[in-house]
């Protein structure tokens, strides 16, 4: 079952997804921003992320907090049945509940720590789920033995990341225990990887943390894995049967420069107008006109996750060009300085970032610039704007 094919062109009522309500909503139906998502080019960065590695090695999709915004239900409909394809990271059992009231049933990973009955839910439904102590698996075991049903646990170890998971002597004795009570409970052991691709020499060493520790446990077969898309760093002779990839799949991640962008932010010009040299500009007057200039008002702000911090500073596409944005961005409008587009009228399209002419800003671009990384900003803008599917 794929995705439904959307054709990405400027939605008028736009497809459900598009015209849900909501910040980048218009009063009559047609709305003012939105985020196109390439499925064709989300499924191409798979294979090339996938091509990357050995070809024994099967990737874990992260779609956590609604696929970085991309949609988790439309991304599974895309991935699945793709070769080399191990299941989907989530981070909320509500995340992998909402895949299950549309009918979708694909492998998944939890990637936090459950407890009571959002783990026996994922244990039920046949998920793999992490802990990190012996109480975490005694309880999974419990519930898999309530139920008449094998867990499928994986053990997560702190290796350098300082979150989720005890230091690797802490986990090594847990293990051992564990191993001796019951050899066959723990399925894998994983680590993330806090600046893998920045910094290889530390991720290589996580890695030798991991294979030791599988080593002297009895888990040498099992299905251990890295993430996230940082693993592109240890890609080539990569020796576990199993990786993560993350924001490598959505085409912005430094170590994967041949992805496409998978996720376009427009905006609609709601208004056109010829101000004078001295006018201030927007909240606070931050800037003033030092000539005539035409105006044009787009619709979309900070409430839109278009960033803050742009104010005066940020650029988008309009009329194919680039228009910078003066003074403070709004909570759902902007206004570029559009003298170098005379032809972009009011409704049409303004990109604010991702695919478009030469000159688009990428996600990452914007990010730099903002200040923050592209995981916010597509999170932001597909959250709080309609998606619209295409690129099949």
């Amino acid at each position: 079952m794929g995705p439904r094919p959307v054709a990405m062109a400027p939605p008028e009522a736009g497809p459900a997804e598009a015209a849900r309500g909501g910040p980048g909503e218009a009063a009559a139906g047609r709305p003012q921003s939105w985020v196109e998502i390439d499925v064709g080019a989300l499924v191409r960065n798979f294979r090339r992320f996938r091509a990357r590695f050995p070809p024994n090695v099967q990737v874990f999709v992260s779609i956590k907090k609604d696929a970085y915004g991309h949609g988790a239900v439309e991304v599974v409909r895309a991935l699945t049945g793709e070769a080399g394809l191990a299941g989907f990271g989530v981070a909320m059992a509500a995340e992998a509940e909402a895949l299950r009231r549309v009918g979708l049933r694909p492998p998944l990973l939890h990637l936090s720590v459950l407890r009571g009955p959002e783990l026996e839910a994922a244990v039920r439904a046949g998920d793999i789920v992490t802990v990190t102590d012996e109480p975490e698996t005694r309880e999974a075991q419990a519930w898999a033995r309530r139920w008449g049903l094998a867990p499928r646990v994986h053990f997560k170890i702190d290796t350098g990341m300082g979150r989720l998971g005890r230091s690797p002597e802490e986990a090594l004795a847990a293990l051992e225990r564990l191993r001796r009570a019951e050899p066959t409970l723990i399925q894998g052991l994983y680590t993330h990887l806090p600046d893998g691709w920045a910094n290889p020499t530390q991720a290589r060493r996580q890695l030798e943390t991991l294979r030791t520790l599988a080593a002297r446990t009895g888990l040498a077969g099992g299905m251990h894995h890295l993430g996230g898309s940082d693993a592109l760093a240890l890609a080539e002779g990569y020796p576990l049967p199993a990786v993560r990839c993350g924001i490598a799949l959505y085409g912005a991640h430094p170590g994967m420069p041949e992805a496409e962008p998978v996720m376009t932010f427009k905006a609609r010009i709601i208004y056109r107008r010829r101000a004078p040299a001295g006018t201030p500009i927007s909240y606070g007057g931050t800037h003033r006109l030092g000539r005539e200039t035409e105006l044009a008002v787009v619709g979309a702000g900070y409430g839109n996750g278009y960033p803050w911090s742009l104010s005066n500073r940020g650029r988008v596409i309009v009329g194919g060009r680039a228009a910078p944005v003066l003074g403070r961005v709004c909570m759902d409008q902007m206004i570029v300085d559009a003298t170098g587009a005379p032809e972009a009228q009011v409704g049409d399209v303004a990109t604010l970032f991702g695919r478009g002419p030469e000159g688009t800003p990428s996600v990452a671009e914007v990010a730099g610039q903002a200040g923050t990384i592209p995981y916010e900003l597509m999170c932001l803008a597909g959250r709080l704007n309609g998606r619209v599917y295409g690129g099949l």
